[in-house]
């Protein structure tokens, strides 16, 4: 007990400036400084921007934290995480893991409000996932300090800083120790929490890695345990796998099969270097940073002395033997070579989408691992071994800076020579404290953290604006798009319950990207590459399917005439105007098609330009004629999972929802069940609607 509590002094320590200062580690001020119309809100003190430190820690405010934002509200609603109305028209939230929308830590959400829930999130990862390896540690009978060393290794090494702000690959990950802790302690049902907590913590990739290592960890070990903890989280997480299965199959993701090729894919052979000194290539923090596009990918820094110790343990037998080998074939996978790129090449499902990089978590975790067994053997002989295997590598990263003259690398190999020059020195004179290589550990460490981590003042999170204030004020449904991409970035509107047209996600609907790749082509060609990647965003205010995006609000930084814009305000340079075109979210269709197949239905949207119009690959009665006026649809109740609607029909019309299609969205008419939601426009959804005054509810299940 008396090592955690030290540990958590340590992980407090690290967070000073939250605890002393407010300052929150999220990386808000690239939110701030990058983007309008925040930067217009600080305009008068900061002309050209908020200094942000950061510029590589953007999808956190991007991603992570507005996915979580949607789960968090709908938990507080009394209803399940499962429909994300803010970006692509409409997607499952629960289908979206780094959303983490069943994460059971989300239960901070409902008792604190959000900025201090998120950073309370973010402080538990460290504290988490250094206490877990501990009790690992020390149940394998390495000493206290060993195993304080380790857990300090593991929780503040390169992998954990990298994505310690994301809140979601870190909390996947540090349930691993605790995982082996189980397999190795016999205990069932400690192994199904951990799995369901990895599983449900927000990135399938982490989660896939961790599980297959505990499932290797487990059978070399030869240990037994009852299969019912599986099953049970198997069943648990269900709620999360089963969407996303359904999504991956109308997903372009699933499809995008040549990103292999793109430079950063795996991990480039000289950005080795990181791993002995992880400014070698400068950093982003610093603005100098001139390697292979991202450091976030590839800093696997654990330390000098961590690593030292590590590599003294590489021939010894035992335990140490599984996570030499788990390190070793990990690395060797995350290198570009003919066998590392062979199931790329091949396209085997599901591995050809994966980014070999993230394997980073398993070299580190076992790097950690090591690096404790080191310290408990620190007299053997093989510690002189590694001493000049690192004394060598060093010395050739200084030899290749002096001779190209990089002057970022010289200067950042200083630091690290010092602290391998203080370790000699440490092993030269006798008697000296362990204590000290415990010290210089966390000096080492927490300086590389420091660096890299953005400390932000707690105004900084989400602040709102006249903009964002007008926009939330207006009544709902609606959504909204920027002609500029430094305007409120996509997802970012979903925090503040504002719908847009666009999104960021590596998971998108196949018809969602090719509806608006037409849309800002000007033709309905499919064929042709949509030239999105993972942002989707749209800028063509003079497309003619830009009414059926019920886009009610355009923002930009430029003046923009058109006879169907009006401007009605502004905030610093960002200008709003109405788009006046805009067809509203639910109407009766009055100009009825059939197409043969429903990929046609984009083609027809583009022949004709009357407005209301529905279009689908089928047939049905429906009267094909202008909407009478006593014939109406009106909005009583709007949730974005649930729609209640009034419509009256003198004959049996269409109804047309402006959402994304979707099978798991339910209609009920009347309190009758058994009409059928139909694709409709190519993107859309309709209802036949029968002759008369109906209550209609339209519900995501």
């Amino acid at each position: 007990m008396k090592y955690i509590l030290i540990f958590l002094a340590l992980v407090v320590g690290f967070f000073y400036q939250t605890i002393v200062y407010r300052k929150l580690p999220v990386p808000t001020d690239t939110l701030i400084g990058l983007y309008h119309p925040w930067r217009d809100l600080y305009a008068q003190q900061y002309p050209r921007g908020i200094p942000f430190k950061n510029f590589l820690i953007t999808d956190p405010v991007r991603q992570q934290i507005p996915w979580r934002k949607i789960a968090v509200d709908s938990w507080k609603q009394a209803q399940l995480p499962t429909f994300n109305a803010f970006a692509f028209f409409g997607v499952p939230l629960d289908a979206n893991v780094q959303a983490a929308p069943y994460y059971p830590l989300n239960v901070l959400f409902l008792f604190l409000n959000f900025p201090v829930a998120w950073t309370l999130l973010i402080m538990l990862q460290p504290l988490l996932a250094g206490v877990f390896l501990y009790l690992y540690l020390r149940n394998l009978k390495l000493s206290p300090t060993a195993s304080i060393l380790g857990a300090i290794t593991w929780a503040f090494g390169g992998f954990t800083i990298s994505w310690l702000t994301w809140g979601t690959i870190v909390h996947t990950s540090l349930w691993l120790p605790l995982i082996l802790f189980a397999i190795d302690t016999r205990r069932s049902s400690l192994l199904g929490f951990a799995l369901v907590m990895t599983l449900l913590a927000g990135h399938v990739q982490i989660a896939l890695y961790v599980t297959l290592f505990s499932a290797a960890y487990f059978f070399w070990r030869k240990r037994k345990l009852a299969p019912y903890a599986i099953a049970v989280a198997a069943l648990l997480t269900s709620v999360q796998w089963i969407p996303l299965f359904r999504f991956l199959l109308e997903s372009a993701r699933v499809g995008a099969v040549e990103s292999w090729k793109t430079a950063g894919w795996f991990l480039p052979w000289q950005h080795l270097a990181q791993f002995i000194a992880p400014d070698f290539f400068g950093n982003p923090a610093t603005l100098n940073y001139w390697g292979v596009w991202n450091y976030g990918e590839f800093v696997g820094y654990i330390g000098v002395i961590p690593l030292i110790l590590a590599l003294s343990v590489v021939t010894v037998k035992g335990v140490t033997r599984f996570f030499v080998v788990a390190a070793g074939v990990s690395l060797l996978f995350m290198l570009p070579h003919p066998l590392s790129r062979l199931p790329f090449q091949l396209h085997i499902p599901l591995v050809s989408i994966l980014q070999p990089t993230r394997l980073m978590v398993l070299v580190d975790f076992s790097l950690a691992v090591l690096a404790a067994f080191g310290l408990d053997r620190l007299r053997h002989r093989t510690l002189q071994e590694s001493i000049f295997f690192y004394g060598v590598a060093l010395a050739a990263l200084w030899l290749t800076a002096l001779l190209m003259h990089i002057d970022v690398a010289k200067r950042n190999l200083v630091v690290p020579s010092v602290l391998f020059g203080g370790f000699i020195v440490w092993r030269l004179v006798k008697n000296m404290p362990l204590a000290i290589l415990l010290a210089i550990t966390i000096i080492d460490l927490f300086r590389f953290g420091w660096k890299f981590i953005p400390f932000t003042p707690k105004e900084y999170f989400f602040p709102t604006t006249k903009v964002i204030e007008f926009l939330q004020n207006q009544p709902k449904p609606f959504r909204v798009m920027s002609l500029d991409d430094r305007i409120l970035p996509p997802n970012v509107s979903a925090y503040y319950g504002i719908e847009s047209i666009e999104g960021y996600d590596p998971i998108a609907p196949k018809n969602y990207e090719a509806f608006l790749g037409a849309s800002e082509r000007g033709n309905a060609d499919t064929s042709k590459e949509s030239g999105f990647n993972r942002i989707y965003t749209a800028h063509n205010i003079d497309s003619p399917l830009l009414p059926y995006m019920n886009v009610r609000y355009v923002l930009t930084l430029a003046p923009v005439k058109r006879p169907y814009l009006r401007e009605i305000m502004r905030e610093g340079e960002t200008r709003v105007y109405e788009y006046t075109s805009a067809l509203p979210r639910v109407y009766l269709a009055e100009d009825i098609n059939t197409v043969p197949i429903q990929d046609e239905a984009l083609q027809a949207l583009f022949e004709r330009t009357s407005a209301y119009r529905g279009i689908w690959a089928g047939h049905v009665d429906i009267m094909n004629a202008p909407v009478l006026a006593d014939e109406t649809v009106s909005i009583v109740s709007y949730g974005t999972a649930t729609m209640r609607l009034r419509v009256a029909a003198i004959n049996q019309r269409l109804l047309v929802v402006l959402n994304r299609y979707d099978r798991r969205w339910r209609a009920t008419i009347d309190g009758d069940s058994s009409y059928r939601i139909i694709p409709v426009n190519y993107l859309f959804m309709g209802v036949v609607i029968p002759p008369g005054t109906h209550d209609v509810i339209l519900s995501y299940h």
